[in-house]
């Protein structure tokens, strides 16, 4: 039996190793020379990973900003793109601008329109009858008169007992404070002056409809207390109220025959004074702003019927402080409504005048025809037969049935038998014009020029009395009265200001950078996504290209 030596029982080296590092190292020896190439497409591929590995952790923060800065472009061209919209082809910025401008309570204009800061000066010119005495006696064949005056009275304006509507409208009444201007009147407020006696035509004029017995009673009554048409008073009592016996022969009469007292005492003025008891009710713009302040109602009523249609009689047309503006920037004829007339009044576009601070104003005049009733739309104004002359309107249907009619100061544009009447009238446009000045903006007056006669109509076809001396319905003025503003505050003048110049060049200015904005968001926008697609476009085209190396190296089997 054979014996096993020690080295074949244990070997400390693994032959089986031997066998398998001879066994390997035969094919590295035999691919050495090949794997040069693998070696070195191994190399590039870990470069390859490091440096796109590195690129990545780079660029990390800078595709955040280029995000962040995307963002915030595109949020710039939405709102540079909605304000280009908003201010190029809306008028949602005049017309909430302008919503703030109405005269509801609160607004920025209330205060303004319920106490005018502007006082305006009413000047009575009073027409003194120089030649009385001489005419009735037959000495003299026309009636002279002599323009005295003015007598200028400051007035303060309170619009009060102001009651807001649900329908966009406020109803008021006017109350009126005069203190007399010494500095602009010529001549004391105690001046004497002959007038005609408005109380006793007036009444004679009343009883033409009335029968014989009730005429005759009338005029001797009246022939007992006066016989003599004309009046000598006060400048200060002809505006204000006297009361003689006349006045108090009247007041009885109508007492006796259960019938309301016409006036306690008679005053050119009277109804200016305090209070007055009529009710305006007027649009306040908060529905159309075009339409703010104008007369939608008289005492409630929105139609009046002194007149033959319903044109005529329908309540309209400006308060006197605010115009529809779109009508003044388009120089369309405006409309003023004047209550003691119960009508409106056409004022027509004259031309445009630049006031203080540059503001442009447009001058606008009374119609020439307003007062013609041979016109057919004025046709409705007739109240007799045949109609008055051109140039004067019968207000007597509007109020107490009073002969009292109105014209244009010195009978200007009138028929010319209205001048050869009484002697010492000389119309003169730049004197006797009627004018008004209103900012195109907000429609507010600005300026005031409104003169207006007052005449009295004789009215005695029956011949009784004195009266019988002057022909039958001779028109004789008394007085002519002017309203001036000589220009609105200060405060309201640098309103107008920023309204007419700095909201322009602001609108401008915001129309610019608006455009700008767009267009410079617009571009940015465009470039980066320009960047964006090129950037994409290279990182793929590498992706490609590395791949097809790759591909090329891989050994085929």
């Amino acid at each position: 039996m054979p014996t096993e030596t020690p080295s074949s029982r244990y070997s400390p080296v693994d032959t089986r190793v031997e066998e398998h590092v001879a066994t390997s190292a035969v094919p590295k020896v035999k691919d050495a020379a090949n794997d040069e190439d693998g070696y070195i497409n191994k190399m590039k591929h870990f470069l390859t990973t490091a440096t796109l590995a590195n690129n990545s952790s780079k660029t990390k923060p800078s595709k955040n900003c280029n995000y962040s800065c995307t963002i915030l472009f595109i949020l710039g061209f939405i709102l540079s793109l909605f304000l280009t919209i908003f201010i190029w082809f809306t008028d949602l910025y005049t017309n909430e601008l302008f919503k703030r401008l109405t005269i509801q309570n609160g607004s920025l204009l209330y205060d303004s329109w319920k106490e005018p800061p502007v006082r305006p000066l009413l000047c009575v010119y009073i027409f003194n009858y120089t030649n009385v005495n001489e005419f009735m006696n037959g000495d003299h064949p026309k009636l002279k008169v002599q323009e005295v005056g003015p007598y200028c009275y400051r007035e303060t304006l309170y619009r009060v007992n102001i009651t807001d509507h649900h329908n966009g409208s406020q109803t008021f009444n006017e109350m009126k404070v005069q203190e007399y201007a010494y500095d602009a009147s010529k001549g004391k407020d105690d001046d004497i002056i002959i007038v005609p006696d408005i109380p006793y035509i007036s009444a004679i004029a009343l009883t033409i409809d009335e029968n014989f017995l009730v005429r005759n009673a009338m005029t001797s009554v009246l022939n007992h207390v006066s016989n003599f048409p004309f009046v000598t008073v006060s400048v200060h009592d002809f505006c204000f109220g006297y009361q003689d016996s006349v006045i108090r022969t009247l007041a009885g009469m109508a007492k006796f025959a259960n019938k309301p007292v016409p006036f306690e005492k008679f005053g050119l003025l009277t109804k200016r004074i305090g209070v007055n008891p009529d009710r305006l009710t007027v649009t306040n713009g908060l529905d159309d702003l075009n339409q703010m302040g104008q007369v939608i109602q008289l005492n409630g009523k929105s139609m009046l019927h002194p007149w033959s249609t319903d044109e005529c009689n329908s309540v309209g047309g400006s308060d006197g402080m605010f115009f529809p503006r779109l009508k003044i920037q388009q120089g369309e004829t405006i409309h003023l409504f004047h209550k003691d007339s119960c009508r409106k009044l056409p004022m027509t576009f004259l031309a445009k005048e630049k006031i203080e601070n540059g503001v442009i104003g447009h001058r606008y005049s009374l119609s020439v025809t307003t007062f013609n009733n041979s016109i057919p739309e004025n046709k409705c104004y007739c109240t007799s037969t045949p109609c008055m002359p051109d140039g004067i309107f019968d207000m007597g249907k509007c109020s107490t049935r009073s002969p009292v009619v109105v014209s244009r100061a010195h009978f200007l544009y009138s028929d010319p038998s209205l001048l050869d009447a009484v002697e010492g009238l000389s119309p003169d446009p730049n004197k006797h014009e009627f004018l008004w000045l209103i900012d195109p903006i907000l429609g507010i007056t600005m300026e005031t020029q409104m003169r207006i006669q007052l005449n009295i109509q004789v009215r005695n076809p029956h011949n009784y009395g004195t009266l019988s001396r002057i022909p039958d319905n001779t028109i004789l003025p008394f007085t002519w009265l002017e309203i001036k503003t000589g220009g609105v505050s200060p405060k309201l003048s640098m309103f107008l200001f920023h309204l007419t110049f700095t909201l322009h060049w602001f609108q401008t200015f915001l129309m610019c950078l608006s455009l700008v904005g767009l267009l410079g968001t617009s571009f940015c926008l465009m470039r980066m996504l320009n960047r964006r697609l090129n950037k994409n476009i290279v990182i793929i085209s590498n992706e490609v290209q590395l791949k097809d190396r790759h591909t090329e190296k891989i050994p085929i089997c």
